[in-house]
């Protein structure tokens, strides 16, 4: 199920060659960012906020190829374990991958690979925080935008699966 565009935060969008991405905040921080297969209506809002154009640049640069980090604040509302399991996603740097067992032991729950791989599918803040660079001790893994989205988004970080 595609998620809500809420209409109470500020939005702006960000056209890529690989689709319409919306990053959504409020005054302080970003809180959302949709991915292009996930929008179903463009948000009402015509308002923003510094914070999220700021962070709507940044996601502009990375897509072009001139941005490998994101410094704008973030916030989410998960589980502690998916915060937890969020929270490891900044350090895996650009054009690196790691697993679902590296995520899982990276914050004390061995063999959990399979239930860190559903919280990062509930990631609501991917690229920013990028789930996408987390695969499968085998192979590529799934991820939240589709295996076409997350082959582009390795290719350009000159990560190839």
């Amino acid at each position: 199920m595609a998620p809500q565009v809420d209409q109470a935060l500020s939005w702006q969008a960000v056209e890529s060659d690989l689709g319409l991405f919306l990053v959504g905040g409020d005054l302080d921080v970003v809180r959302r960012v949709i991915l292009p297969h996930e929008l179903l209506a463009p948000p009402a809002s015509t308002t923003t906020s510094a914070v999220v154009d700021e962070a709507a640049e940044q996601l502009a640069q990375f897509l072009d190829g001139t941005r490998q980090v994101f410094n704008v604040p973030l916030s989410s509302h998960g589980t502690a374990f998916q915060e937890a399991i969020w929270g490891l996603l900044s350090e895996i740097p650009y054009g690196s991958t790691e697993t679902y067992g590296w995520i899982a032991d990276g914050i004390g729950r061995p063999g959990g690979a399979r239930a860190a791989g559903q919280a990062l599918g509930r990631n609501p803040l991917p690229l920013l925080r990028p789930c996408h660079r987390v695969v499968a001790a085998g192979g590529l893994g799934g991820y939240g935008g589709g295996e076409a989205l997350k082959r582009s988004l390795l290719a350009r970080e000159g990560t190839l699966f």
